[in-house]
């Protein structure tokens, strides 16, 4: 993702020039990182699944009582801010604080990143399933950007979460979703994950092919012995993962699975419009 460097934002609903949309110190989320974000993905200055991300924003504000402005008037926002960017692969981010100020702004994405297939490593760190910020898209975002650091600097492009109680949780931006002997696992909410909105269009996909979902503990033993593993997210969609800590997963390509459920959900965000064919 890449951030704007010139341009401008909205400020509380007002439209200020890009160096001055910031969040005053005596904000709680300045000191303490009180505060939650969503960001939409923009095609052809389309927004792509804007009511689930405004769902999700809602439901972590309410989680650590940030006040949000009116769902019409955030609406009308994103859409003004969207109109204003020309790049075709773009993204809009809505950020909302404790210290009831809101911020929206806009900025390109990389194309080719969208269903670049991906390796990973498994982080030294853990999630702890029972942290109150689980399930919340919090600002307080330090850890991913760390994990990210170091599955780069061990040549991958992602990093696996471990839970505390040793399962698999997911990947720094991303959900994962295993396919072992034609049935797909991946980990409960309960586990200590982000449910991802991508996630939830790809489980609606993944029933629409017919395949058994278990939706619980998934086991690092399962990754390594799957046949196919893709990981899911808002800006990138459906990602095949060919490796994790250099070892192969099946046979080190994106599988059928994989390339169907991609199919699939680009489909139903509007993304494609071909209909579905068979499996591969």
């Amino acid at each position: 993702m890449r951030l704007p460097s010139d341009g401008a934002g909205w400020l509380n609903g007002e439209r200020v020039p890009l160096d001055q949309l910031k969040i005053p110190v005596t904000d709680p989320a300045f000191h303490v990182g009180l505060g939650v974000f969503e960001t939409i993905a923009l095609r052809g200055g389309r927004l792509i699944d804007l009511e689930q991300h405004l769902d999700r924003l809602t439901s972590g504000a309410e989680r650590l009582r940030i006040e949000l402005p009116t769902r019409d008037r955030m609406r009308d926002v994103v859409a003004r801010a969207a109109n204003e960017e020309r790049a075709s692969h773009a993204w809009v981010k809505i950020l909302a604080t404790r210290g009831a100020n809101w911020l929206v702004m806009t900025g390109q994405a990389d194309p080719a990143e969208e269903g670049r297939a991906q390796t990973a490593v498994v982080l030294p760190w853990r999630r702890n399933p029972d942290d109150p910020l689980h399930g919340v898209k919090s600002i307080s975002y330090a850890q991913n950007e760390l994990g990210l650091e170091e599955a780069r600097r061990r040549g991958a492009d992602e990093g696996l979460w471990l839970n505390t109680r040793g399962h698999l949780t997911e990947a720094c931006t991303a959900n994962l979703f295993v396919v072992h002997r034609r049935r797909v696992f991946t980990a409960a909410p309960r586990e200590g994950l982000l449910p991802g909105v991508t996630r939830d269009i790809a489980l609606r996909a993944v029933r629409e092919i017919g395949l058994p979902i278990h939706e619980g503990r998934l086991r690092l033993k399962r990754l390594f012995a799957a046949d196919e593993a893709f990981l899911t997210s808002s800006l990138c969609g459906v990602r095949g993962l060919l490796a994790v800590d250099g070892r192969p997963i099946g046979r080190g390509v994106p599988g059928p699975v994989t390339r169907e459920v991609s199919h699939r959900v680009a489909i139903m965000r509007g993304l494609r419009t071909e209909p579905v064919g068979e499996q591969e």
